[in-house]
């Protein structure tokens, strides 16, 4: 099954405020758990948990930055004052950047293909926005996995435009494909593709396999 994500008045549907609120307070309990097990663990020969502990708060502590991003960008779009800032952008050398630089680099680098490329690749782009679009699709992936299998992130560049493609084996003991399909981080991910005049489509396969599949024109002027 596949479908094309409709970003028409997606911010009048305060659900989005509302998952983006609950991942939050779902990262600072995770947080606040690990602390308190750090302070159990005090004094403790349990040097190996107290490693695993931190490494899960500092884990947390990034996807709480990323989700303020997104809070950041969705107040500005309701208050009518998000200032979408396209520019001439040197495309693979900003896409590794973006998988290979702190904080990003431990989750990203892992689950990413990003062909060499023979020549510079220009796109016409707005870096934070296209930033927040891949954190998105990662994190919204990653936490409909089944826990045994990461995602995938694969870059493709083609005549007109550069794709991003993300595949994963959705968890079926939590999602039905109506619930994967129709969630509000999709429709925010779906407008910024869209702000690039770009396209955004997921594909539900047999068995739960997921891929979606992001693409958006080096230039002005739309997909050819």
């Amino acid at each position: 099954m596949k479908t094309s994500v409709s970003v028409q008045n997606f911010l009048e549907d305060n659900r989005l405020i509302e998952d983006i609120f609950h991942e939050l307070k779902s990262i600072v309990a995770s947080i606040l758990s690990s602390v308190e097990l750090i302070a159990l663990y005090d004094g403790k020969m349990v040097e190996g948990r107290i490693t695993r502990q931190t490494e899960a708060i500092k884990s947390q502590v990034i996807e709480l930055d990323f989700q303020l991003q997104n809070v950041r960008i969705v107040q500005y779009m309701l208050n009518k004052r998000f200032a979408f800032n396209r520019k001439q952008t040197s495309l693979h050398l900003f896409l590794n950047q973006l998988i290979r630089d702190e904080p990003y680099d431990k989750v990203l680098q892992p689950v990413t293909e990003l062909p060499a490329v023979k020549k510079v690749i220009d796109a016409y782009i707005d870096e934070f926005v296209i930033r927040q679009l891949v954190l998105n699709l990662y994190f919204w992936m990653n936490r409909h996995s089944t826990s045994h299998q990461l995602p995938k992130l694969v870059f493709s560049f083609e005549e007109s435009y550069f794709e991003i493609r993300g595949q994963f084996y959705a968890n079926y003991f939590r999602d039905t494909d109506h619930e994967l399909l129709n969630q509000p981080v999709c429709y925010l991910m779906s407008y910024m593709a869209a702000l690039h005049e770009g396209s955004f489509d997921l594909v539900m396969e047999p068995g739960k396999n997921v891929s979606v599949v992001v693409r958006v024109p080096y230039k002005a002027g739309g997909l050819r």
